[in-house]
C-alpha cells in the first residue's frame, strides 16, 4: 500500500468534516441544503447551523453543490458491498435533476439529521416496549447504523425531498435573476432553464444565492412513471475504485512511523485477561514497544509492524479469569437447549386456537401428526477482512479510520474508551471489507480508543489475526427448535406448533452498547422473527421459546433469527407437505390464498424454475420467507452424482421488494444471500471444546468454492408498494431449499446442520 503524508492524512478526511449540516455555505464555496426531522416532525424541512466548513468545500445535511457544479451528496450509511452509497444517491439525483455520473459521496459525521428515521413513531416506541422506562426515550435516540435492509426503507421519501427540495430552490433563485416567474423555470441535468427564453444557469453558479431561500412546504415527488435514474441499473458509484485499488478499506489506512497494536483474548470463553506471565520475555522479541492489559480484560502488544505485532501477542502468556466452566463442550450447551426446548416457555408470541390440545392428543381418523427437532449451530461472521481501526489522540483530540456499520456507536465507545469529547472525535468510516452485523460491534471502537490512549501521539492500527478474530466473535446463536403439526385427510395443514431454544440476541447485543437498552429475554422482538410473522393462514398455531443462558457472546448475523428459523419452519413446512402427500409448492400456495403478493411470487417460480418437470436424477426443493418487508422464495435444483454426492445445478430466486431503486444491485444481493446461506448450510459451525472454539481459519471454517457454486436466477416482482429490504432477505430460504432437495433425492430428511456432519459431498 503505497503511504500517505502526515499532513495530507486521508483524502476521506476532506469530506468527512464534522458539520456537514448547514442552512448555508461559506461565501463562493456553494449551496448546502438540508431536510430533516420527516418521520418526527410531520415531514417538516429543517436546515441546521454549518459546522466546521473549511478545504474548500462547502457542506450540509445531504448536498453541497460547489460552483464547479460538481455534486457531493451526504450518505451516513456504511458501504460493505450491498450498494447503498449508489442506491441513497439515486434518490438524492432523481429528484435533484443532475447527471448521475457527476455525483459523488461522502459519509458524514454522527449527527442527528442522519439517523435512521424510517420507523413511525408508533413502531419506534412499540420496538421499546420491552426496555422498562427508558422506552420512551429510546425510541427517539438518534442511532445512526447500518443494518436490517433498511437503508432504502429509511430514505425512500426523505432523500427524494432532500433532493426535491434543493431543485426548487435553485428554481426560486433562477427566476429571482431572471425576475420572471418560478413557473417558467426548470431543471434539467443540472441547470435551470428558461423555457420562456431559452436561457440556462448552472446549478454551481446558482448555488451562492439559492441558499437563502426557503420552503413553505414540501415540494411535490415525482410518479414512479417519471423516474430516470431510480429503478434502474446504473452503475454503483463504488465499483470502479475497487476495480483499480484505490478503495480504501480500514486495513489500507497507512503512514510513515505508524506502530501496530495486537488484540489478544482470553482463551476460554468469557474469560477476561487478569494479568501476563511472560512480559519481559515478548518485550525482548523484534519490533516490539509496549504491552498493555486494557479495562476490558483483552491485551494489546504493540510492535512496529503488523507481523511483529501479531506474533508477539501469540507469544505472549496471560493469566485469566471468569465465570465459564473450562471443560464446557459444544455437547453441553446443545444438551441445554434441548432440555430447554422441550420445557414451558418464558414467551408464547403467537397462541391461535388449540394447538395443544391437538398436538398433545391423540390425532382424529385420517389425520396425521408430526413431531421434529431441528438444531442449527453457532455461526461466525468471518468477514474477509477482520476487525481493525485505526487512531491517533493528540492535543486532547482523537481521529479514526474504520469501517463500522454504526458511527454513532463508535463515537461513543471511542469517547468511553479515551475519555476525549464527542466533539474532538472525527471518525472517517472506509469501506467495509465485509460487516454482516459483526462490525456494529461496540468492542473494536472500544479497543481502538484504548490503545490510541496508551500510545498519545502516534498513529496506531489495531488488529486481529484472523483466530482472534474468529475465536471471538459475536456468533450467530446456536438454536434447538421443537416442532410438532397435524395435517387432515384432505391434506390441509390443522395446527403447527414451534417453541424454540435460544440465548437473546437483542439483549446481548443492546446491552453491549448501553446496558440501559439491553431488554429482558422474553421482551426480546427479533427472536422469533421468521416462525411469529409469516403469512401462511394456519388456523391452530402457537409460537414460543425459552432462554438459554451462557458466556458466549452473540450478535447479530445477516439476517438474525429468520436464518435460523427459515430453515426451521420451512424445513417443516416441507415434512407436513409431504405427510399430507401434497406438492410442497402448492400446499404453501393453499395456504396463502389471501396473499396475491405471495401467489403472484410462487407462480413465477414455478414458471422460471421449471417446478416438477426434472431431468432423471436431478431434484428440487423449495423454500418460502418474508424478511425485512420482502418475499423471497428459493428453489434449489441438484443433480445426483452418488450415493451422497450431489451437484448444485441451479438456484432459482424470486423477490418482491416492492419499489426498486436498483435492480442490478438487488439482483448481487439474492446472489450474494444464496451463496452465504449455502456456505452456512454446508460448512458453518462454530464448536466448543475444553471452553474454547474450535475452529480458527478458513480451513476449519470454509466457503462454497467456485466450483460447487449454482447458477443463479434471480427475478425481480413489479409494483407499487413500499421498498422492502434486499441485504438479508436471500440468506433464510438458502438452506431449507438445499435442505429440502435432499429430502426430494435421498428420502432422508436433514433436521442439522451443517450438512458436512451428515457425509453429504457437494462436487
Amino acid at each position: 500500500m503505497a503511504e500517505k503524508n502526515t499532513k495530507e492524512r486521508s483524502s476521506l478526511s476532506k469530506w468527512t468534516r464534522r458539520g456537514f449540516l448547514g442552512i448555508g455555505g461559506l461565501l463562493g464555496l456553494g449551496l448546502v441544503v438540508g431536510v430533516g426531522g420527516l418521520a418526527y416532525v410531520g415531514r417538516s424541512i429543517k436546515k441546521y447551523s454549518g459546522k466546521g466548513m473549511g478545504e474548500g468545500a462547502s457542506l450540509n445535511a445531504w448536498i453541497r453543490i460547489a460552483p464547479d457544479n460538481k455534486i457531493t451528496l451526504a450518505v451516513a450509511r456504511s458501504e460493505m458491498g450491498q450498494g447503498v452509497y449508489t442506491a441513497l444517491a439515486q434518490l438524492i439525483a432523481e429528484e435533484l435533476e443532475v447527471n448521475f455520473e457527476d455525483v459523488q459521496v461522502i459519509h458524514p459525521q454522527a449527527e442527528s439529521p442522519y439517523a435512521n428515521t424510517f420507523l413511525s413513531t408508533q413502531k419506534r416506541e412499540n420496538a421499546f416496549t420491552g426496555f422498562g422506562p427508558m422506552g420512551k426515550i429510546l425510541s427517539f435516540m438518534p442511532v445512526i447504523a447500518t443494518g436490517g435492509s433498511t437503508t432504502v426503507i429509511d430514505a425512500w421519501e426523505g432523500m427524494r425531498y432532500a433532493g426535491a427540495t434543493a431543485r426548487e430552490m435553485l428554481i426560486q433563485a433562477a427566476a429571482k435573476t431572471w425576475d420572471v416567474d418560478a413557473s417558467t423555470c426548470k431543471a434539467e441535468l443540472g441547470f435551470v432553464i428558461n423555457t420562456t427564453s431559452g436561457e440556462r444557469l448552472s446549478y454551481g453558479a446558482l448555488a451562492e444565492s439559492a441558499k437563502d431561500y426557503t420552503l413553505d412546504k414540501l415540494p411535490t415527488l415525482k410518479a414512479k412513471s417519471e423516474f430516470k435514474i431510480v429503478g434502474k441499473p446504473v452503475q454503483r458509484l463504488d465499483i470502479p475504485a475497487k476495480v483499480n485499488g484505490t478503495a480504501m478499506f480500514g486495513l489500507d489506512y497507512k503512514e510513515k512511523d505508524m506502530v501496530y497494536a495486537a488484540v489478544k483474548h482470553a482463551k476460554i470463553t468469557g474469560n477476561k485477561i487478569t494479568g501476563f506471565k511472560n512480559e519481559e520475555e515478548v518485550l525482548k522479541l523484534p519490533g516490539v514497544l509496549k504491552v498493555v492489559l486494557t479495562e476490558y480484560g483483552k491485551a494489546l502488544v504493540y510492535a512496529d509492524n503488523s507481523w511483529r505485532a501479531m506474533q508477539a501477542a501469540k507469544s505472549l502468556e496471560v493469566n485469566e479469569e471468569g465465570a465459564q466452566v473450562p471443560d464446557m463442550d459444544s455437547a453441553y450447551y446443545f444438551g441445554e437447549m434441548r432440555r430447554i426446548a422441550d420445557e414451558d416457555p418464558i414467551s408464547v408470541r403467537i397462541d391461535k386456537g388449540d394447538v395443544q390440545g391437538i398436538t398433545n392428543e391423540d390425532v382424529q381418523e385420517g389425520e396425521r401428526k408430526l413431531e421434529a427437532y431441528y438444531e442449527v449451530p453457532y455461526l461466525a461472521h468471518a468477514c474477509m477482512e477482520p476487525v481493525n481501526a485505526t487512531a491517533i489522540m493528540e492535543n486532547g483530540n482523537l481521529e479514526a479510520w474504520m469501517g463500522h456499520q454504526a458511527i454513532s456507536v463508535a463515537e461513543t465507545m471511542l469517547n468511553e474508551s479515551s475519555g476525549v469529547a464527542k466533539d474532538k472525535i472525527k471518525i472517517n468510516i472506509t469501506y467495509l471489507g465485509g460487516g454482516f452485523g459483526r462490525k456494529g460491534e461496540p468492542d473494536f471502537p472500544r479497543l481502538i480508543g484504548a490503545a490510541a490512549k496508551a500510545m498519545q501521539g502516534k498513529l496506531v492500527q489495531m488488529i486481529f489475526s484472523r483466530e482472534e478474530d474468529m475465536k471471538n466473535d459475536m456468533y450467530r446463536p446456536g438454536a434447538v427448535c421443537k416442532m410438532s403439526g397435524v395435517v387432515t385427510q384432505d391434506g390441509s395443514l390443522k395446527a403447527l406448533q414451534a417453541n424454540l431454544a435460544i440465548q437473546s440476541v437483542e439483549r446481548q447485543a443492546l446491552g453491549r452498547i448501553v446496558p440501559l437498552m439491553a431488554p429482558a429475554a422474553e421482551k426480546a422482538k427479533t427472536t422469533l422473527e421468521g416462525l411469529d410473522n409469516q403469512a401462511y393462514n394456519i388456523p391452530n398455531h402457537r409460537v414460543s421459546f425459552g432462554n438459554f443462558e451462557t458466556d458466549i457472546l452473540v450478535g447479530f448475523w445477516r439476517s438474525v433469527s429468520y436464518s435460523q428459523n427459515g430453515f426451521f419452519q420451512e424445513s417443516f413446512i416441507d415434512e407436513l407437505a409431504h405427510a399430507a402427500g401434497k406438492d410442497p409448492l402448492e400446499f404453501r400456495r393453499n395456504m396463502l390464498l389471501d396473499q396475491p403478493r405471495y401467489l403472484n411470487v410462487l407462480d413465477r417460480l414455478k414458471e422460471m424454475s421449471n417446478w416438477g418437470k426434472q431431468e432423471a436424477d436431478t431434484y428440487q426443493g423449495i423454500a418460502l420467507q418474508y424478511s425485512f418487508e420482502s418475499i423471497v422464495a428459493q428453489v434449489a435444483e441438484i443433480k445426483k452424482m452418488g450415493e451422497k454426492e450431489f451437484k448444485i445445478v441451479n438456484y432459482y430466486c424470486v423477490i418482491d421488494c416492492g419499489n426498486t431503486v436498483n435492480p442490478d444491485t438487488i439482483e448481487a444481493q439474492m446472489q450474494s444471500g444464496i451463496v452465504f446461506g449455502l456456505s452456512a448450510a454446508i460448512h458453518g459451525e462454530i464448536s466448543w471444546k475444553n471452553g474454547s472454539p474450535v475452529q480458527s481459519n478458513f480451513h476449519d471454517y470454509q466457503m462454497l468454492k467456485m466450483y460447487n457454486c449454482p447458477k443463479i436466477t434471480v427475478a425481480i416482482m413489479e409494483n407499487n408498494e413500499e421498498p422492502g429490504g434486499v441485504g438479508e432477505p436471500g440468506v433464510p430460504p438458502a438452506a431449507p431449499a438445499l435442505t429440502n432437495a435432499l429430502f426430494k433425492a435421498t428420502g432422508e430428511r436433514i433436521r442439522s446442520l451443517p450438512l458436512s456432519k451428515s457425509d453429504y459431498v457437494f462436487v
